[in-house]
């Protein structure tokens, strides 16, 4: 591990990437410890990982994590090398810490096709900020961080379901982008599926399995997020704001509302839109 991007003096000291070329066949490094912690992606071919008196075999899209002052080594086989994308950092809160020691004392991660590039790209952003000089770079640095974090984490939901493959993901993906872009009009889960090449029942299976909830339940609560700003601009009705996010009536939309927020749309509205009398009477 030979290059360290750390940029010191701006509070961005505590995070470094560590990007080097792939490590050739026979490599090796003792076993040795620091401060930092750790997390490791193995973007290409594998290698042995050497934690305390185990050996521990990792490949393409396996991901480690240390804790602090763990003792660990890495070596390649005769036949092959390892390359691998490391990122540094000196604070985590405890609870996240456990959660992500998941196979103690280390922790433990498979990321498919997908998630490796969205790994990949925290990872250059990452970088970027701890080598740039843009305003509020630590902050960024902690975000970024965060993002990885919760991205390893939620592999561990996916329980012994299957992986989606990259062409599964990505259809998945369009669906969404279809959802985000046309959510006002009459949308139907059946047509969705159809633009993605899936029959319905097996578009909802992988939808949900991908994103947590049936694209209906994510539609439906897109909406209800989106009502929210209307409802708090007293010139739309609920009637208006039914009918704007495409719902067949103010009835459909005031019991998914309530379904979803636990209050009417009328009493959400009373409950948060703000009215000052004396601003509202002012004249412009």
């Amino acid at each position: 591990m030979k290059k360290i991007d750390v940029l010191k003096g701006r509070g961005v000291q505590d995070y470094a990437i560590i990007n080097d070329p792939p490590f050739p066949a026979n490599w090796q490094v003792s076993p040795h410890r620091h401060s930092q912690m750790e997390i490791g992606l193995v973007k290409s071919e594998s290698c042995t990982i050497q934690v305390g008196s185990e050996r521990r075999y990792f490949e393409r899209g396996d991901v480690f994590f240390f804790p602090a002052r763990l003792a660990h080594g890495f070596a390649t086989g005769s036949s092959q090398g390892v390359e691998i994308v490391v990122v540094q950092f000196t604070e985590l809160e405890e609870s996240l810490t456990k959660q992500l020691m998941n196979l103690p004392p280390i922790g433990f991660f498979k990321l498919t096709d997908l998630e490796i590039s969205v790994f990949l790209d925290l990872c250059y952003r990452l970088q970027r900020e701890i080598v740039g000089s843009l305003p509020f770079a630590e902050m960024q640095c902690r975000a970024l961080l965060e993002q990885i974090i919760v991205l390893l984490l939620r592999t561990s939901s996916r329980g012994d379901l299957p992986y989606l493959i990259p062409q599964q993901q990505h259809a998945i993906e369009k669906a969404l982008q279809i959802i985000h872009l046309r959510n006002q009009d009459n949308l139907r889960i059946g047509e969705i599926a159809t633009e993605v090449g899936f029959s319905s029942q097996h578009f909802r299976e992988l939808f949900k399995r991908y994103v947590g909830v049936s694209p209906k339940k994510y539609l439906t609560t897109l909406k209800i997020q989106r009502s929210k700003c209307l409802l708090l601009h007293k010139e739309y009705s609920v009637t208006d704001v039914a009918y704007h996010l495409g719902f067949s009536s103010p009835q459909q939309f005031s019991k998914a509302f309530r379904k979803t927020i636990g209050l009417s749309p009328l009493l959400w509205r009373r409950a948060y839109m703000l009215q000052d009398e004396s601003a509202l009477s002012e004249k412009y």
